[in-house]
């Protein structure tokens, strides 16, 4: 069922707010927890200004307290960040200007946001100091409401996540994975700039995967990194400014000792005008290049939230300090797993016109011809190194129902967002308790032809990412499902996803399984 969520700058709040204020100030002991705020509910948190120590007695005091807000009694913190990454300020930064509706920060060191936080039984914000001790100044404005009741169910999320080196060309930086029912708010976006094979912003932007096992996914996929912040043409060479909803306030160029210099970046991506209301489930990356990139996202959900990233240890959160994918990061929740096979090129249709060996006989140490011409993407120096020449079974798990072609098959080599026109495979099993009539629930853009045993649906081209539904019987056990997925530029730069779902008549899901 779809449940109607209202705008996130509409929540239902109780008519009367009797304004209500903390100030405090104090020391922050080294390796020690300390709680500034503690509010009786019903209430909301209005306004927040933090300051630390100076970065110049504390280099990177930016980085070396963390923000952890509780709603409701809840074990797990609502927000946990950085103190400066949490009002947008990255990279251990003392500060710099921000102007918006959500966040501001000012000389020196001045951080405020104004993101409306909604609590029905309690809050607590607590600061956490690393190794070297530190101050904390602390106000928060909020509303109480006596002798009413709150019936907003959403909750104000934010998460921080690094990693350093992101992957080139294959796996884009994960930034958020929520479930629903929600509201993205919006996002900040760091980078230090590692790579000198290609820009930071032809890694690719953001790409947000939205209710993949829900009645209605949507995939959001954006052109060029400096594209998702409003500017154009490279970010090489932008000035730092600051607006309402969309802006880079941080853009320098560092001498790395290198011939050129290296780029420091922040950028941050605001919709309160573009409202991204998800039901079910919303995941969220952006492309990159291997970089040291960081990422601060605020949300709303009504259901407690649920981590996908440990902080890690102190010397970790700091810029430079090697921080691998996967070191820190939390089991998502299952949705099944596939066997993809590709790329294939399609220039020509080649790909899509006749039936490729690996759909009809399934062997997973087997190669294929790839079908590459000349013109191919997948025939650079970087592809042929990394076997993309070849088209080959590589086993991928669903994320909420979304399989995305692109992180295991996108070609090696410079452009934004680059990418070829291709076809792959995706391969699963589900199993039936009985003989049955069951229903399955695809979405994708470009040509899709989907295999059901031995029989065959053409399920036509869409230009834009839609979902169709279509009755298959099956046997009870093990029943084979192919899905052969073409890919172009089309209306999303190269999107290359699909997002599927399985259900018996009584409503049942079918996990889609590798064997």
């Amino acid at each position: 069922m779809i449940r109607r969520m209202e705008p996130a700058m509409d929540l239902q709040l109780p008519e009367v707010g009797i304004p209500d204020r903390v100030s405090m100030t104090g020391p922050l002991p080294a390796n020690q927890k300390a709680v500034y705020a503690e509010l009786d509910g019903p209430g909301c948190i209005q306004h927040l200004w933090v300051v630390l120590s100076r970065p110049e007695r504390i280099p990177m005091t930016s980085r070396k307290v963390l923000i952890r807000i509780y709603f409701d009694d809840e074990p797990t913190p609502y927000v946990e960040a950085p103190v400066g990454d949490f009002f947008g300020v990255m990279h251990g930064q003392g500060w710099y200007p921000i102007d918006t509706h959500f966040l501001s920060v000012k000389a020196w060191i001045g951080y405020n946001c104004y993101f409306q936080m909604p609590f029905a039984r309690s809050a607590r914000v607590e600061f956490e100091a690393g190794p070297e001790e530190n101050r904390a100044y602390l106000q928060v404005d909020w509303h109480r409401y006596p002798n009413q009741t709150l019936s907003e169910r959403r909750r104000f999320c934010a998460r921080w996540r690094r990693e350093m080196p992101t992957q080139r060309y294959g796996e884009d930086f994960l930034m958020l994975d929520a479930d629903g029912p929600g509201e993205l708010l919006g996002f900040v976006y760091g980078v230090r700039l590692l790579d000198d094979v290609d820009r930071w912003s032809h890694g690719g932007a953001e790409n947000i995967y939205i209710d993949g096992e829900g009645e209605h996914p949507a995939f959001l996929r954006g052109i060029g990194g400096e594209d998702t912040f409003g500017a154009g043409y490279g970010g090489a060479l932008h000035p730092p400014e600051t607006h309402h909803y969309a802006a880079m306030p941080y853009y320098v160029h560092e001498d790395v000792g290198q011939a050129r210099p290296a780029q420091r970046l922040v950028g941050y991506r605001f919709f309160e005008k573009d409202s991204l209301p998800f039901q079910q489930s919303i995941h969220m990356r952006f492309g990159c290049m291997a970089n040291d990139i960081c990422s601060t996202v605020y949300w709303y959900q009504e259901d407690a939230v649920r981590p996908f990233f440990a902080m890690p240890d102190w010397s970790q959160l700091l810029p430079g300090v090697e921080l691998p994918r996967g070191t820190h990061d939390l089991p998502l929740p299952a949705s099944g797993e596939w066997w993809l096979c590709g790329p294939f090129a399609n220039h020509n249709g080649q790909a899509m016109e006749t039936a490729l060996p690996p759909e009809t006989a399934f062997h997973i140490e087997a190669t294929f011809d790839g079908l590459h011409g000349e013109e191919s993407a997948w025939l650079t120096a970087g592809s042929r190194q990394r076997g993309r020449d070849v088209a080959r079974w590589v086993k991928r798990a669903a994320h909420h129902g979304f399989v995305d072609f692109n992180h295991v098959f996108r070609p090696w080599g410079p452009g934004v967002g680059n990418t070829d026109v291709g076809a792959a495979l995706a391969r699963c099993v589900l199993h039936a308790p009985a003989d049955m009539t069951a229903n399955l629930r695809v979405a994708w853009d470009d040509a899709l032809i989907l295999r059901v045993n031995d029989e065959v649906f053409d399920l036509g081209h869409h230009y834009a990412f839609r979902a169709q539904s279509i009755p298959v019987t099956l046997r009870a056990g093990a029943n084979s499902i192919v899905l052969k997925l073409s890919n172009d530029r089309g209306s999303n730069h190269g999107g290359w996803a699909f997002a599927f779902r399985a259900t018996t008549a009584d409503g049942a899901v079918l996990v889609p399984q590798v064997a």
